[in-house]
């Protein structure tokens, strides 16, 4: 009778009466790299690097992306954005990730904590794509267009 008893449980666990069918271990997904990008194909934009790990509901990483001396946009001598990742979302069978956190914005004089998102495909130069979105003092909700790698790698895998 106990071997019965036992054998009925263990079938209607694995049918998923008492819990999950099968635990199966998603991968993490890992957005990484890092270069140079340009928003226009022919002038600098900024310099990145990115390393973010997606485990679950779980997202940790970093971000970092500057515009120093050689900026894009006219009056703009530092743009700095540094910080931590803590949430998004990534598919490496597409190949794209959009994350967010909070960090310092540093710019031209000034120093101050932002939040931001960044939409990215992977890619190389004249594949992948990045686009920062800060929003906080002193620009409010600020999406800088979208750029292409000119140097470097993005990867989503």
């Amino acid at each position: 009778m106990g071997k019965k008893v036992l054998l009925a449980a263990a079938i209607l666990f694995t049918i998923g009466v008492f819990g999950p069918a099968t635990a199966v271990a998603r991968a993490p997904v890992v957005v990484s790299g890092g270069g140079t990008g340009t928003f226009d194909g022919v002038h600098p934009g900024s310099q990145f690097g990115m390393g973010i790990v997606f485990r679950g509901a779980t997202v940790r990483g970093h971000f970092n992306c500057v515009m120093a001396g050689r900026s894009a946009f006219a009056g703009l001598r530092l743009m700095k954005v540094d910080g931590q990742v803590s949430a998004g979302s990534a598919s490496a069978a597409t190949g794209a990730a959009t994350f967010s956190g909070v960090g310092t914005l540093h710019m031209n004089n000034g120093k101050s904590q932002v939040s931001f998102t960044v939409k990215v495909t992977r890619g190389g130069p004249g594949a992948g794509t990045l686009q920062l979105t800060v929003n906080g003092p002193p620009v409010g909700l600020f999406p800088l267009p979208v750029e292409h790698v000119a140097t470097g790698q993005i990867s989503v895998h």
